[in-house]
């Protein structure tokens, strides 16, 4: 692989995981703000990574139309969407409440997920092809 389409990966995962920082941060306390911490639910991560999601399939759309060169795909899809997304913090948000007995918390954080995290891709990939 060329240096240049990595260090462009490099600089997208750098700037998408900020993005996950900070705006998953974000979306975490405004959903949570009246709740007690026992109560929270990850709406940031599930936030992030709908959003990344949408993002992937708009990248991938915009791919097969010749609209984003594949310097471009790779970049933004693999370090960008790929920093922005996060499977292992969603795991570990999954396992935080089944461990604290908060199954109805914790089924819909995976049925959300998958879903909002399909059709997102979806949305994104029919949008911008």
């Amino acid at each position: 692989m060329a240096v240049d389409k990595l260090l462009l990966i490099a600089v997208l995962g750098a700037v998408g995981s900020l993005v996950r920082v900070h705006l998953g941060g974000y979306v975490h306390n405004a959903g949570n703000r009246s709740l007690p911490p026992e109560r929270h639910f990850p709406y940031g991560t599930l936030f992030v990574n709908v959003l990344g999601s949408f993002l992937l399939g708009a990248v991938g759309g915009l791919g097969m139309s010749g609209d984003l060169s594949p310097l471009w795909v790779a970049a933004v899809g693999t370090g960008f969407c790929g920093a922005l997304t996060t499977f292992s913090t969603w795991a570990v948000d999954l396992q935080r409440g089944l461990r604290a007995g908060r199954y109805g918390a914790a089924a819909a954080n995976l049925l959300l997920s998958l879903l909002l995290g399909t059709c997102g891709r979806l949305a994104g990939f029919i949008l911008c092809r």
